[in-house]
């Protein structure tokens, strides 16, 4: 029996077999190859149109000649989909040809936009709101997103706040509004808002499209996080069809756009000796004539440094699904070494978006983006040990010291005293400076449809952010050779949590009025714990730090942990009349754990209107107008970005000696303020949008006025009080500006030419500051580097000043002297003009030298394509700004203690009566802040020039592919400028409101030359 029962199993089993195995021949030799060509309705052909068989993910696309061919049942059906067509489906019934004419459908015609917690069409748009989309990201390679933006949308100033690999970046839309606080945007990531100051690390070849909300009916969604305004990125996601592989590339090098002229070993030399005859020709130089005659040109550190440095991205995509299931999974590799040696960023990151429809009510979504980021930026900040970076070192440090000893080992007296700086190479090679960021952004969501027009949708999301930094500066290097060596590490863990649950209502009645609800509830939370060891004092530098235990003086270890909360209802009404009358109301109210009791919550109304004018009966006739749209807003949005518990007193340590006994304690260092609130912008904005000749021609421009109260600042105290400052909420600023777009279609033949332009102008002011009386020095700079803290805050001026005493040129003789306010200078000594006048030359004689913003800033592109050629040329520019050029008071000072400027060969002398550069001197002078610094920051750039060849259709599926091309660009070719510095797009303290504009020894601009392919298979 049991012999049978086998034997029957066996048999079962081979049955099964061969069912498996000749059903699907079975099924294939049912199939029928279907050929057609699809068509528009004026019988052109359509590439590029997706052919699906319907219920599977067997589909193809079709050729330019709008031909396609594919194998299909017999009884099955056929999908056509195309972007601005209407979908259609057709049953095969045997037929072996389908062919298929298609309709344009009106409603996809008007390109569709994100916005906060949902979409909409642009035509339907009643607030401000710019697009960028993939194909204008990828026309300029960049590392981060934000660099994506620079130049692309009016009102949007993005600025290099470090030209280093992984370099951070500034963005401000329509001007800054907190003079303290936070300036930068709100980052809304496949619906997951983030506040990143330095925007998130996210492959910008994972970008679908970015939308920059700018007016308050646009932000007011986000609430207390709006006033910044809000950049919403959408990336990759599936589409039903056959899976799709798209592997991008591309290679360069990059170079340093400038070098700086300076003087060599004997100029420098020849510069010292007289700045000591000068004071005494007494005393005996410091170069005799045989040590000059032997030095030559002696050593360029700024060749020694730079280099020329390898980019290069890889980046595949893998795509497609059917009707009910979508995916899209993606893998990035990005690695950019820096044109100062050792400096280099390297990141990998992994995105899988998915979305599923369960049945006709529930669609799922899923996004997930896992990054991982090494920065080594040894090169582009101090060095840990009080002396300044690589770039600043190669520029003061002596030509006339060797890079390299006789025994081989590293210089490390700069050798003509003054300024104790690191040789730079030996700072540059010997120093670690590594950070590390790992990062896992995702959500999930679910929608689900409970009844017509009825959806509603949770969203749970998270980010998870590992930071670490590891530090080694070895005794090789000057700044190390009194710690003998020194080692820290630094790390943090951020966790943060979102839930979204919104309610979505659509309807129509009466054909005429179209309306949509929206109501929402979300939480968000963080919690971070961060930590700090360091020590010094190693017997070698073989572990670095990778063992602090071994250091004979550990540190103070610090750490500390914190939690921020903020719980938001949210509300949205959109009203459409017959396509004509627009409404849009919205309101948030956020409560935040970051502001005193009784001040937690905020309330962020907003209101819009938008009227169609192209839809009026009277427009019919004026066929050259396509569009026409008259907008207005108005509405409140907030800034929650102070940091955290600040409304409440805290205890610190301090270190006291009691009883012969070194201890630790306890004390109060920060006052109290229960009354802390937001920051408060109320916006008004008047748009229109036109567009004309069937939108060859679009234009869109803007009138805003913010006004920002309740500002956030760190008022001084009296000494009395035992508290050195308060945050309080104390005065009121205000931007207002215009902005204006257009594109063009200028030629749309076999040659297509297109032209995009934008321009804007914001003025920015101070309007109140509170009880504080007279001006508030501005400036948040420490140790070596507080000469850079050259601003002031005054009513009726901007924040961003620089302040400081105006250069009258150079006293000629003693005659001109004595009619002075400068009795005891000397011929050749620099003169400053006295404008009090009270016959001295002293802080009341500063005055305002030049503002940080611009007068207007733009963006310029123009597109080509012709038979598979397709060239771009993209310039950018900013008019009217000022750079203090803090490099120019060292390079300048004549005083020999560091290396100099060439344009100290043209230094006055009795035969040589310069009218610019003062004498050589063999002393300093006291720092003043003077118009000699601060620089014209203009500039116009050629920011990318790429041009690219796609291959034929008909070629490229000779060798199984779908798409190929190829490509090169070129970045920062030419850059038209008066700076005198490295570059004007400057700003050495990074996204500090009080210290923009300022350039000290910063990470010179690339320029960069690449090749690229894009092949899809």
């Amino acid at each position: 029996m049991i012999r049978t029962l086998l034997y029957c199993r066996r048999v079962w089993l081979l049955g099964l077999t061969f069912v498996a195995m000749i059903v699907p021949l079975y099924i294939q030799a049912q199939n029928v190859l279907v050929t057609g060509t699809v068509t528009s309705s004026d019988n052109s052909p359509l590439p590029g149109v997706n052919v699906l068989v319907k219920g599977t993910s067997t589909g193809t696309v079709t050729d330019a000649e709008g031909k396609y061919s594919l194998d299909a049942p017999p009884a099955g059906t056929l999908v056509f989909s195309f972007i601005g067509m209407k979908t259609l489906e057709v049953n095969i019934n045997n037929q072996s040809v389908v062919n298929m004419t298609m309709d344009a459908d009106v409603s996809q015609l008007d390109e569709v936009v994100v916005v906060g917690y949902g979409t909409q069409k642009k035509s339907d748009l009643t607030g401000s709101v710019s697009s960028v989309t993939s194909k204008d990201i990828k026309t300029v390679p960049v590392a981060s997103l934000s660099q994506a933006l620079q130049g692309r949308a009016a009102g949007v100033q993005v600025s290099q706040t470090s030209n280093a690999p992984g370099g951070g970046v500034s963005i401000r839309i329509r001007g800054g509004n907190s003079i303290q606080g936070g300036n930068e945007p709100l980052y809304v990531i496949d619906g997951f808002p983030v506040y990143n100051e330095n925007g998130p690390t996210i492959s910008p070849n994972d970008i679908e499209s970015i939308e920059i909300l700018k007016d308050a009916s646009a932000t007011a969604i986000y609430g207390s996080r709006g006033a910044n305004g809000v950049v919403i990125i959408t990336t990759r996601r599936g589409k039903a069809g056959k899976p799709s592989i798209l592997f991008e590339s591309y290679y360069g090098v990059q170079e340093v756009r400038k070098k700086l002229d300076m003087l060599n070993a004997t100029q420098l030399a020849l510069l010292v000796n007289e700045g000591i005859s000068n004071a005494n020709p007494a005393n005996p130089p410091a170069f005799t004539d045989e040590q000059i005659a032997g030095l030559g040109t002696g050593t360029n550190w700024q060749d020694e440094i730079f280099r020329s440095a390898p980019v290069q991205n890889y980046q595949l995509t893998v795509s497609g699904g059917d009707d009910k299931t979508q995916y899209s999974i993606s893998g990035n590799i990005y690695d950019q070494d820096g044109i100062v040696i050792n400096s280099n960023y390297k990141r990998t990151a992994f995105r899988v978006n998915l979305d599923r429809k369960v049945n006709d009510r529930l669609k799922l979504s899923n996004s997930l983006t896992i990054s991982r980021a090494v920065n080594n930026s040894v090169a582009t900040d101090t060095d840990g040990g009080g002396s300044a970076g690589v770039v600043y070192a190669a520029l003061n440090f002596s030509p006339t010291v060797p890079v390299y000893n006789a025994d081989g080992s590293y210089t490390i007296d700069n050798r003509i005293g003054g300024i104790k700086i690191s040789n730079p190479v030996a700072l540059a090679n010997e120093t670690t400076n590594a950070n590390t960021i790992t990062r896992m952004l995702g959500n999930i969501s679910g929608e689900y449809t409970l009844a017509k027009g009825l959806t509603f949708k949770v969203l749970l999301g998270a980010n998870l952010i590992n930071n670490k930094t590891n530090f080694y500066q070895p005794r090789t290097v000057y700044a190390g050779v009194g710690t003998k060596g020194s080692a820290y590490i630094n790390s943090s863990q951020h966790t943060e949590w979102l839930n979204e649950n919104t309610l979505n209502y659509q309807t129509t009645l009466n054909e005429r009025h179209k309306l949509n609800f929206l109501l929402g509830y979300t939480l968000q939370a963080a919690h971070v714990e961060e930590y700090r060891a360091s020590a010094q004092n190693f017997p070698n530098d073989i572990l670095e730090y990778h063992n602090l235990g071994t250091g004979q003086q550990t540190n103070t270890s610090t750490s500390n942990t914190y939690d921020w909360g903020l719980r938001s209802y949210i509300g949205r009404v959109n009203y459409d009349m017959d396509g004509k009358y627009l409404v849009t109301l919205t309101t948030r109210i956020d409560g935040s754990s970051k502001f005193g009791k009784g001040n937690k919550n905020g309330f962020f109304p907003s209101g819009s209107v938008a009227w169609r004018i192209v839809n009026e009966s009277f427009m019919s006739n004026i066929r050259q107008v396509s569009d026409l749209k008259l907008r207005a807003s108005y509405g409140l949005t907030g800034n929650q970005e102070i940091g955290n518990y600040q409304s409440i007193g805290s205890m610190g340590t301090q270190n006291y000696n009691y009883g012969n006994t070194f201890t630790i304690g306890y004390a109060p260092n920060r006052i109290s303020n229960p009354n802390l609130k937001w920051e408060t912008t109320a916006q008004l904005d008047i748009g229109l949008d036109l567009g004309l000749f069937n939108d060859r021609v679009i234009i869109t421009t803007d009138w805003y006025y913010k006004k920002t109260r309740d500002l956030l600042y760190s008022v001084p105290l009296p000494i009395t009080t035992g508290y050195s400052t308060s945050l309080q909420n104390i005065g009121k600023v205000e931007n207002k500006g215009i902005e204006f777009s257009i594109s063009t279609v200028n030629v749309d033949r076999a040659l297509r030419w297109t032209t995009n332009f934008n321009i804007s102008a914001n003025r920015g002011k101070i309007l109140d500051l509170g009880n504080v009386s007279g001006d508030i020095p501005a400036g948040s700079a420490s140790g070596h580097l507080q000469l850079a803290n050259s601003g002031i805050l005054r009513i009726g001026e901007p924040i961003g000043v620089f302040y400081g005493l105006v250069t009258d040129g150079i006293f000629q003789n003693q005659e001109e002297i004595n009619a002075s306010a400068q009795k005891t200078a000397k011929p050749g000594d620099r003169r400053y003009k006295d404008l009090n006048p009270d016959g001295a030359i002293n802080s009341a004689d500063r005055t305002i030298l030049g503002y940080v913003q611009p007068d207007f800033i733009f963006g310029f592109t123009n597109n080509f394509s012709y038979k598979g050629f397709d060239l771009s040329i993209f310039f950018m520019g900013s008019q009217g700004n000022s750079v203090y050029n803090i490099n120019r008071y060292e390079l300048e000072s004549l005083t020999g203690v560091s290396n100099q400027s060439a344009a100290t060969l043209d230094r006055w002398t009795p035969t040589n009566p310069s009218n610019e550069i003062p004498r050589a001197l063999s002393t300093g002078v006291p720092y003043q802040v003077t118009s000699r610094q601060v620089e014209d920051g203009s500039y116009i750039r050629l920011r990318n020039i790429q041009l690219g060849y796609t291959f034929p259709t008909a070629l490229v599926e000779r060798i199984k592919l779908s798409s190929a091309k190829v490509y090169i660009s070129g970045q920062n070719l030419l850059t038209i400028t008066n700076y005198s510095g490295y570059d004007p797009e400057v700003s050495r303290f990074g996204q500090d409101n009080l210290s923009q504009g300022i350039d000290y020894g910063s990470y010179p601009t690339a320029k960069m030359y690449l090749v690229g392919i894009n092949i899809g298979f």
